[in-house]
């Protein structure tokens, strides 16, 4: 139990920090008037190429970074939490493919915000819990749909403004890696149950 709660404040913890990054960095465009969006995607462009990187650190505005700061907080959370030491390479893969993946099939505007990794991280966080075969995993899997069921209707095209292309990306990314890691996810050793 104590173990449990040890690992659970580490991964608030965590999962506070990235957050913290992406209010200070929007903080930082605020106060002294900086425009980070070329730090955003332009896909098929080498200039959007820094993007994949750094595209989900930048919000276009306050309302933006609001819509995904519980979002991203809470499945960073759940992975760095059920997911421990492999969230470590789990989290650049889900976050470097989506931004690839957008950066190929995005139209050709900037594509900015941490959207691109929620999508990635609730659709890991879902169908890794059913490729795991692991019923505490699989309970994961529930309550991440329970609570963003709504994401579904963002990966197809709709609002304008909204980067569908990067929800997609996220959703395929999350898709992926679970597959991938599919095997590895069956192994109890491997995760915090």
């Amino acid at each position: 139990m104590e173990e449990h709660l040890k690992i659970l404040k580490s991964s608030l913890i965590y999962a506070f920090l990235i957050v913290a990054i992406l209010w200070l960095i929007r903080l930082m465009e605020s106060l002294f008037g900086f425009e980070f969006y070329m730090y955003g995607i332009l896909p098929r462009e080498t200039q959007g190429l820094i993007g994949i990187f750094t595209s989900p650190l930048v919000h276009a505005n306050w309302e933006h970074l609001i819509a995904n700061t519980i979002p991203i907080f809470v499945l960073l959370s759940f992975l760095f939490f059920f997911y421990r030491m492999k969230s470590a390479y789990i989290l650049p893969l889900l976050w470097l493919t989506a931004g690839s993946i957008t950066w190929f099939i995005g139209r050709l505007s900037w594509h900015i915000g941490a959207s691109s990794v929620i999508y990635a991280l609730a659709s890991f966080l879902v169908f890794g819990g059913f490729f795991s075969k692991n019923i505490k995993l699989m309970i994961v899997s529930v309550i991440v749909i329970a609570a963003y069921y709504g994401l579904i209707f963002s990966i197809f095209p709709g609002a304008e403004g909204i980067s569908w292309e990067g929800h997609l990306s996220g959703f395929l990314s999350g898709l992926l890696w679970a597959y991938v890691f599919r095997k590895h996810l069956q192994n109890k050793k491997d995760i915090s149950i």
